[in-house]
């Protein structure tokens, strides 16, 4: 048995996101976690949970460290929100929470990536052994993560993902705010496509009326000139960093 002071050894500066479409056991278990973690978010249903997902990022540039959720949601149901989660990171840390009735959904979320599933009713030593293993994976990823802060771009550029500058050689290249948040989601998706909207639903996702899609296009094309032959425009699709 797992206690509560070693869980939350682990625990207590990380950032989680709890989506659960029962009000009472929403508030019940958030209340919990906030003993526990650094920053708990929730939500009442899937797309609620993605808007908070994108939002997270675009104001910390980064992602929570955990995501639990329910399976069965009103407007966007637990697999989709998963799907989407992983569309934007694929290294998400991932707990569902279900009923007995939706197990049936186990080998679909196991081959999706989730980190564990939980049947409901549960009690509180398994919720902490599972915090505590996912905790620790999550710590043991990121030391790894930590000391690779140098990515190297095409052309002597790098970008240094621990303070999100830009270099040429060792000169700093100076970024807008909307510029340095489009490297972070490049480096991100590292040699994945970066689809226009996409991108444009992270910068703005609060406030769509304040931008279109040919502003995002100008911006991206400030950056292209300031880092030449680096951002790649992969036609009809998007964009991508060359490495």
């Amino acid at each position: 048995m797992i206690s509560y002071d070693k869980v939350f050894d682990l625990t207590k500066n990380l950032t989680i996101l709890y989506v659960e479409d029962d009000r009472i056991l929403l508030e019940e278990t958030s209340e919990n976690f906030e003993n526990m973690f650094l920053k708990v978010d929730t939500a009442i249903d899937g797309e609620e949970g993605f808007k908070k997902y994108l939002k997270f990022f675009q104001t910390n540039s980064k992602h929570y460290d955990i995501v639990i959720t329910d399976i069965n949601m009103p407007k966007i149901n637990g697999i989709d929100l998963i799907k989407k989660i992983y569309n934007e990171n694929e290294n998400q840390s991932i707990i569902v929470i279900s009923a007995h009735n939706e197990s049936q959904y186990l080998l679909d979320l196991v081959n999706l990536g989730i980190e564990q599933f939980l049947i409901k009713p549960h009690n509180y030593t398994t919720i902490l052994d599972i915090l505590y293993k996912t905790a620790n994976k999550i710590l043991k990823s990121s030391k790894i993560i930590f000391n690779v802060k140098k990515n190297e771009l095409n052309n002597d550029y790098y970008w240094d993902s621990e303070d999100n500058l830009l270099f040429f050689h060792k000169e700093n290249i100076k970024l807008t705010k909307n510029e340095t948040l489009l490297m972070q989601i490049f480096i991100k998706n590292r040699y994945k496509i970066s689809t226009l909207q996409e991108i444009y639903n992270i910068l703005w996702i609060d406030t769509p009326h304040l931008a279109s899609i040919e502003t995002l296009k100008s911006i991206i094309s400030r950056l292209r000139k300031k880092i030449p032959n680096t951002v790649e425009n992969v036609y009809g699709l998007g964009y991508r960093l060359i490495f």
